[in-house]
């Protein structure tokens, strides 16, 4: 392959694919002295001794990036094997989990914390320790401004340039990023922030900048411990460490219980409750598939319970008349009928779209059509099902086998799929 066109290949994939399927190539190398090229069952091998170590989802992406080895390479893939298809399939069966979900950083624990870093800022200022000064500026900065009022994930928070934000007191704060992971190289996408009457993070923001003197570069650098501000950025894994430092010093219980998309799903969750629609939710945020914002919002418990109330208060109890004693059969199990979310990505190595559509074909007319398949987007990427059952347990069989139709269709179309199944009723998940 010429220079020209592997630069051009590689372009096709994000940044974080394409570390990502190294890393898994490295592990099956280097770590597990796996072969390239691969048999079936060595595949399978590989997978039955990480079963209880990987997610699912890890496994998945692993056979991905071996998937893509051998493509590119001009070799049989081992991934499409029965076998390893099966093994798979097994696994999912034994070790599958459900997903674990961020815990939510609620309003008032961010104000008791942006009121403690003013309060160290305030005494840094006074007994002249400037590094500490400089870091509970940023670090208030990133917590208002981009962690939860505009819900920005680590890597945005990280690369995040001077030049990209334009921002005035009193009035609002507009970012233009150059890239994220759902905006492409070249893409004019602002997302904007207003001045508020407390927490504001356009004031927070400002303060940063005027205090470390900033006028080009990352806005939230490294700091030493001379007070000496990089011109490199933050990397995104010290996001994580650095928020739950920051809750720990302020005093947060359960600090380490954290993540980096707390803040994300905070905001989510404080949006939601205080009347925000769905779609305003999503501009804001930018999440461009609903089934990716629906996941960051809970159900108020509270709420539920006030619909129940008012619903129990509507009704008039009457005196239930008593029926003869008469034999009965058995009761049957009421057929329901659950609303299915499925997410579909068909990809082919090098970005050839040579077998895509037949796959796509087969899946929407065999294997979707007889759930009553709905488009709900126009990229065909998005698709609503009614999925029959009797109880719960007969619906995660049908939801598993419909999986694993689809990844047989790929495969036999030596396509790369991406699928997951969500039910916006229970926000359950299956992939």
């Amino acid at each position: 392959m010429s220079s020209a066109v592997e630069q051009y290949v590689l372009a096709a994939d994000r940044d974080n694919t394409v570390k990502t399927y190294a890393a898994a190539l490295r592990n099956f190398e280097e770590v597990w002295k796996g072969l390239l090229p691969a048999t079936a069952d060595t595949v399978a091998r590989y997978l039955a001794e990480h079963a209880e170590t990987y997610r699912l989802s890890t496994l998945r992406l692993h056979l991905a990036a071996l998937a893509r080895w051998h493509a590119d390479n001009g070799f049989a893939d081992p991934t499409r094997s029965p076998l390893v298809h099966k093994v798979l399939r097994g696994i999912r069966a034994k070790h599958a989990v459900p997903q674990k979900r961020a815990r939510p950083l609620q309003l008032d624990l961010l104000e008791g914390v942006s009121d403690w870093l003013l309060n160290a800022q305030a005494s840094a200022r006074k007994h002249g320790r400037r590094t500490e000064l400089l870091r509970r500026s940023r670090d208030r900065a990133l917590l208002l401004l981009l962690g939860f009022w505009r819900a920005f994930r680590s890597d945005e928070l990280a690369n995040m340039r001077i030049e990209e934000v334009e921002a005035q007191r009193g009035k609002g704060l507009t970012c233009r990023p150059r890239k994220t992971k759902t905006t492409g190289e070249g893409e004019d996408r602002a997302f904007h922030c207003p001045a508020l009457s407390r927490l504001c993070p356009v004031e927070a923001y400002l303060d940063w900048i005027e205090l470390s003197g900033l006028k080009t570069g990352p806005v939230f650098p490294g700091i030493d411990r001379w007070g000496r501000v990089s011109t490199s950025h933050m990397l995104s894994k010290a996001v994580l460490p650095l928020l739950r430092r920051i809750l720990h010093e302020a005093g947060a219980e359960e600090a380490a219980s954290y993540s980096s998309h707390s803040l994300r799903r905070g905001f989510a969750n404080w949006a939601s409750s205080n009347g925000w629609d769905l779609k305003e939710l999503m501009e804001h945020v930018g999440w461009r598939d609903v089934n990716s914002a629906l996941r960051y919002v809970d159900v108020s418990q509270d709420s539920l319970k006030s619909k129940f109330e008012r619903g129990l208060a509507a009704t008039v109890p009457t005196v239930p008349q008593v029926p003869e004693q008469t034999p009965t059969a058995a009761p049957v199990a009421e057929r329901q009928v659950a609303t299915i979310h499925l997410r579909l990505l068909l990809t082919k190595p090098g970005g050839s779209r040579r077998g895509t559509e037949r796959a796509q074909k087969q899946i929407e007319f065999v294997h979707l059509a007889k759930f009553g398949v709905r488009q709900i987007d126009r990229d065909g990427k998005r698709f609503e099902l009614q999925v029959p059952f009797h109880d719960r347990e007969n619906l995660d069989d049908t939801l598993l086998e419909l999986l694993d139709e689809l990844y047989r269709v790929a495969l036999a179309c030596e396509c790369m799929l991406e699928a997951s199944l969500h039910e916006p009723a229970t926000d359950r998940t299956w992939d």
